[in-house]
Formats: structure tokens, sequence, C-alpha cells
């Protein structure tokens, strides 16, 4: 009897796709987790480039591919490096090359922390270091620190299913990036470059008035209760010879509400953004909705008086604002609404990686703005073309970034309180830079000058007690008395005060207490708006 014939094996019938191998599984894993670390580390920069929560009105640069294109460089070139890294990790089973690895990782995963801080919290640099000074906060993280390091790897494989998590947002991230490369979305910002005015010829006899407002400039802490240590000599100096009022105060407790308020001469109660050129305002004494441009300006009244306009400031968009009221602008944005955009790849991609160190980079900008701001003044001061020129200079607003004591800047945090009385030193100093220029050129004694702020400092509680008082100091041309004015004032007359100037009302000191008498505003200070 013959044996069976043997049947062939039946062939294995998969149903579905395909399992892809577990190398490859891993490398995309690894993948995912580097673009969305990637992508959380940049959080500083694609924040502020890709979302237009403030309509464009606080950027001076329009977003360009210049921008985006570097946004997307550095992503790719940080997850490569991430995915390389994650590749050693799993290639070597060293045990200190595994923990060098896992606290590199978690070092990075604090940028994205302190992104949250600052962005969402808005918790400043100098809440962190006062909580972190106390003693019981101290035990506590190095308890923390301690048991991250014994347990590097739990803690590490925690913070990558979290990364994972949020993976998503890259995507997000990279999906924007090219729906505004491709002309698909659009970001709200200025769509125009403003053309000013050339000046005309100067009048023989032409009063000229310099206008200076220094940022955030509080009364009490620099000349009434000024602490120990704290030496202001050019405004000491500026004292003995000009009208100094000790009760003044400004129409409002913000930057964004203030300087309109002062330029128009208009009292506001209520202020929000319009677009990337205007805002919208409420005017307190008559309850009307305008804009700001169309509220009367300072400058496009000495204009019509025959005289030429400048203006160096920074914060406010003024050349898109003031429009042909000006002659000559050059304005400086806020450091942490515009601190990645630049017009080259290269130097965004640099602005970008500066975002990662955050307060590092804000105070790097900022000390880039004080000094561009002071060289534009230097030119102007001792320019004689332009009869009225307003100074809108950052110190001493925080962050804390000069050093009195070195004559020099620092990018390095400080508490506040030792940065704003830095910063009160480097508004002292660059006041006396710009006199030294205009002695020289012999406009000092030729010029009206005019120094105040545009509010008191909001936290000047650290200091003691709130106060809402503010500079004013009034010098005509030529040698003059000290005069202590002390009726209460509300500093909006600077506008209705500098077109008297220019109209020839007012010529010498003697003239200026009667007319402050006549036209003082002892207005309470308005608390309208969250920026300083």
């Amino acid at each position: 009897m013959s044996a069976p014939a043997q049947t062939a094996p039946a062939s294995e019938h998969h149903e579905g796709p395909v399992p892809l191998p577990k190398p490859l599984k891993r490398k995309i894993k690894d993948g995912i987790v580097a673009l969305s670390l990637a992508n959380l580390c940049f959080a500083n920069a694609w924040f502020t480039i890709l979302y237009d929560t403030d309509r464009g009105y606080f950027n001076q640069l329009p977003i360009q591919a210049s921008s985006t294109l570097a946004l997307l460089i550095n992503i790719f070139w940080l997850a490569a490096t991430v995915w390389l890294a994650m590749r050693v990790w799993r290639r070597f089973q060293n045990r200190l090359l595994h923990f060098a690895l896992h606290m590199a990782f978690l070092v990075l995963l604090l940028v994205p922390v302190d992104f949250v801080r600052h962005q969402i919290f808005h918790i400043g640099d100098y809440q962190v270091v006062v909580f972190f000074q106390r003693p019981v906060v101290i035990f506590c993280s190095v308890v923390l620190l301690a048991l991250v390091v014994w347990q590097h790897r739990r803690v590490a494989r925690v913070a990558t299913v979290l990364v994972v998590v949020v993976s998503p947002l890259a995507l997000l991230t990279l999906a924007k990036i090219g729906l505004l490369s491709l002309g698909v979305m659009h970001l709200k910002q200025a769509d125009y470059e403003p053309v000013l005015p050339p000046p005309a010829p100067v009048r023989e006899g032409q009063p000229r008035v310099l206008w200076i407002i220094f940022d955030c400039m509080d009364y009490r802490v620099a000349f009434e209760n000024r602490p120990d240590g704290v030496q202001l000599p050019e405004f000491d100096r500026l004292r003995g010879e000009s009208l100094f009022c000790v009760n003044a105060c400004s129409p409002h407790s913000s930057t964004i509400s203030s300087m309109p308020a002062l330029i128009s001469g208009q009292r506001i109660s209520d202020v929000g953004i319009a677009n990337a050129s205007d805002l919208n305002v409420r005017v307190a004494d008559t309850g009307a909705d305008t804009t700001w441009q169309k509220l009367p300006s300072v400058f496009a009244e000495a204009r019509a008086l025959g005289a030429n306009t400048a203006l160096v400031g920074w914060y406010h968009p003024y050349d898109r604002i003031l429009g042909k009221g000006l002659n000559y602008c050059a304005w400086y944005p806020f450091p942490m609404f515009e601190p990645a955009r630049a017009k080259t790849i290269a130097t965004a991609m640099r602005r970008e990686i500066g975002c990662i160190p955050w307060s590092w980079h804000i105070r790097r900008i900022y000390i880039g703005v004080c000094r561009d701001s002071l060289r534009e003044s230097l030119s102007l001061v001792t320019n004689n073309v332009y009869g009225l020129t307003l100074l809108h200079l950052p110190p001493p607003h925080t962050p804390g970034i000069y050093l009195p004591e070195k004559d020099q800047f620092t990018f390095w945090g400080m508490s506040r309180t030792v940065g704003y009385l830095g910063n009160l030193a480097l508004a002292d100093r660059e006041l006396g830079q710009m006199r030294r220029a205009m002695e020289t050129s012999g406009q000092w004694d030729k010029t009206w000058l005019i120094i105040s702020a545009d509010h008191s400092l909001g936290s000047s509680d650290l200091f003691g007690s709130h106060d809402t008082r503010v500079p004013f100091i009034v010098k005509p041309p030529g040698a003059n008395e000290p005069i202590t004015y002390s009726p209460k004032i509300n500093t909006i007359l600077t506008h209705d005060l500098i077109l008297a100037i220019l109209r020839g009302e007012i010529t010498s000191q003697r003239e200026l207490v009667p007319w402050l008498d006549e036209h003082g505003k002892p207005l309470p200070t308005t608390s309208v708006g969250t920026q300083e």
C-alpha cells in the first residue's frame, strides 16, 4: 500500500495592514518626541510670530518669509539633534550616558515651563526670585532635585509621555507656517510704510521745545524719598535751574493710555487696539468713542504754527498713528512683543534661538533699544531744524539692565527694586549726555526743556507705598532761577503748554507760574489698560 501523498502547508493569510517592524516604530516614536520637544523649545518664538492677538499694533517689522523659514529650520535642526541623541541613548547601554541624556532632556523641558510662566500666568522674573529665596522653597527644591536625580529614568519616561501628548501642537505650528508661506493664511499687521513730509524752512525767532518723557519715572522714588546710595546728579542740577513741580500726576497709569492723552491733550477713559496703526479711545469729557488718529495732535498743531516736528520713542507705532504731523520719527517695539522677527533668515534664526533663554534675551533687546534710542535722541537734540521734539525714552522702566557703580549694561537678572533704581541712574546718565551734547552745539540755552513721565511706578509700593506723582520740570531758554511749584496739576496740560510756547504766549520763566495757575488741571490719574 502506497503512502498517502503529502499536501503542501496552507499559506498564512494576514488580514489588515502589515505591522511595521519594531525598529522602525521606535524611530517614528522618537521622531514624534523630538519634533514635539523642538516645537516646545521654540514656543517663545512661534507664539510671538504666528499669533496676532494685538493685531500687529506693537510690531514694527511685518511677518516675512525670512522669519517663518528661519522658524522652520530651527525647529527641524533641533528635532534632528534630539532624535540623534535618542538613537544614541537606545544604542549604547551606559549608565552615565543615560543619566546625562535624561538630565539634558529634563532641562530642555524647563523652556516650555518658563514659557507658561511668563506668557500665560504672567509671573515676573523678580517674583520667581523672591519665591525661591524662601527657606522652605529652597529645602523643597533640593529634595525635589534629589528625587529627580535618583529616579531620573522614571521621571524622563513620564515626561516623554507628556511630550507625546502635546505633539499635535507641533503639527499645528508647522501647518500654520506652511499656510502663511503659501499665502493661504494672513496675519493682521501693518500693510504700509508711512511717508513723512520733509521739514519746512525754519523761520527766524521760532521757539524750540524739547519734550522728554522718561517711561515709568516715579517722583517719590526719584526725588522726595530717594533711597540711600542712589545718585541722580543731572536731575538735581536741572532742578536747581528750572520750575519744579512737586504735585504733578500723569493722565493715566499705563503707557498705552497716557501717551495718547499727553499728545492729544484729551482725557481718555478707555482704550483698546483698533488695528496695527490705531487705537480705539473713549474721550472722558464727552464720552465719545473715536480713535487716536482722529484726536488732536500737538505735532499736527505745531506744524500748523510753522514748526517742524520730530519724535523718538518706543512701545507705540508713532509714525503710523501720527502720520503727517511728524517730519521725523524713529520708534522701537516693546521687547516682549517683537523678540524674534528679523529681515534676514540668519538674523531671524539667531533671534529665535535667543528666545529659548527668554529673560536674558529680552534684557539684551532692551539694552539695544536704550542704546539706539539714545543715539537717535543725541542727533535730534542738537538739530535746530525741529521746533518740537518728543523723546519717549525707555528708562527707568524695568527690566533692570544697568549697573551704576560700574557704568555698564548687564543682561543678568536682578531684583525689581535694584533693577528699577539702576535704570533710574541710567535715565540720569542719558539726561547728562543730552545736556552735554546740547551745550556743545549751543542749543542748551536756546531750548525750552520739558521733562516728565508717562506714569509713575505701578509697583512703587516696593519702596514703601504707592504714589501716582511723576516729575514735571520746565527749563526755559537762558539762565533761570529754581522755582518749586506746589499746586496739584495733571501733566495732560503739556499739550497746551507746548502750543502756548510755540505761539509766543509764554516767553520766559516768570510767565510760567501764572500760566500754570490758570491752566492747571488737578485731575486724578486713571487706571486704564494693563500694560506699563
